[in-house]
């Protein structure tokens, strides 16, 4: 491996064992990522054989060595296990495990959302450190997940996120039992002025709203299924604790301990390219079954509740 002005490269030597393969195969194998990704690659012109660009299906003889150029040290692909909703040739839904930053920062190392599916395919529109993304979800917080493959459906998904057309549903257990059956919180959220890498309830900040119905309680707790009308970071975590009833595991709002059990339920938007709605259900974390197996069933989570709208949201809802 050689590192040079903020790019990689990797040179593989051709032995035996690869002699006559196809070139597509050959990296899939070494680099243990998908032959779909190897080929965005070969399509880039980040694979060369002998100084030469090469087709998918170039067979190698042994003693030749095959370059590949990353496009940056941050961005290799790193193949793990993430359960994926949905995808086609345009996007891909996951649900994102818990603890999985959504895409690199700084010089870290660690796998993320992004670089996961870079092992898997193209991701497309966006700053190139983190492409494909159209929202983000805190590492600490699991759930549905949507990134784009191509520059169209970044293009199409970024509009309806920022014109609240997406439908975003999120399951909370909050310390203590919520006295209302549901409600709508108010408050603008911006950045702590005594504390910047905190977010903050102010007046200076922007307009944020979020609805909420109780969908059971129990021994001081209280489960939330959420709606945040808007997009501010921290929203959620900020709102429930200004009503007196912080997320639980919430260490940076809530002196949490454990876990912090929030999960982005359900996602809704218009494909990009279909143009018709969908919905994606994002299985929750082991510590929501208790509370989802006393419900009668999860459907209370779709009908009979006051939130799930039976066609898409609008502004300003």
């Amino acid at each position: 491996m050689d590192t040079t002005q903020g790019s990689r490269l990797d040179r593989l030597f051709v032995g035996k064992e690869g002699a006559g393969e196809r070139v597509d195969r050959f990296l899939a194998r070494k680099l243990g990522i998908s032959r779909n990704a190897v080929h965005h690659l070969l399509r880039a012109g980040a694979v060369q054989v002998g100084g030469e660009r090469v087709a998918p299906a170039r067979r190698l003889r042994p003693g030749e060595e095959v370059e590949v150029r990353w496009a940056g040290p941050d961005l290799l692909p790193t193949p793990c296990p993430i359960p994926i909703l949905y995808e086609d040739e345009t996007l891909v839904v996951v649900n994102k495990p818990r603890g999985l930053p959504v895409h690199p920062a700084g010089k870290e190392s660690r796998p993320t959302v992004v670089t996961a599916l870079l092992a898997r395919g193209p991701l497309a529109g966006g700053p190139a450190n983190r492409p494909g993304v159209v929202h983000r979800l805190d590492a600490a917080v699991s759930g549905a997940l949507v990134l784009a493959r191509t520059e169209e459906a970044h293009r199409s998904l970024v509009q309806q996120f920022r014109e609240r057309k997406v439908l975003k549903e999120y399951l909370a257990v909050v310390k203590g039992e919520v006295e209302a059956d549901e409600g709508e919180i108010r408050g603008r959220v911006g950045r702590d002025p005594h504390e910047p890498w905190r977010m903050a309830v102010q007046s200076a900040g922007k307009e944020a709203v979020t609805k909420f119905v109780v969908l059971a309680r129990k021994e001081g707790q209280s489960l939330v299924l959420v709606r945040p009308l808007t997009g501010r970071t921290h929203q959620i975590r900020l709102h429930l604790r200004a009503i007196g009833h912080p997320v639980v595991g919430d260490h940076l709002y809530g002196r949490g301990e454990g876990p912090l059990l929030l999960h982005s339920w359900r996602l809704g938007f218009v494909h990009p390219s279909g143009g018709d709605w969908r919905e994606f259900q994002a299985p929750p974390p082991r510590e929501f079954c208790a509370w989802l197996a006393e419900l009668d069933n999860t459907n209370l989570l779709r009908t009979g509740q006051p939130l799930p709208p039976s066609t898409p949201p609008t502004r300003g809802e």
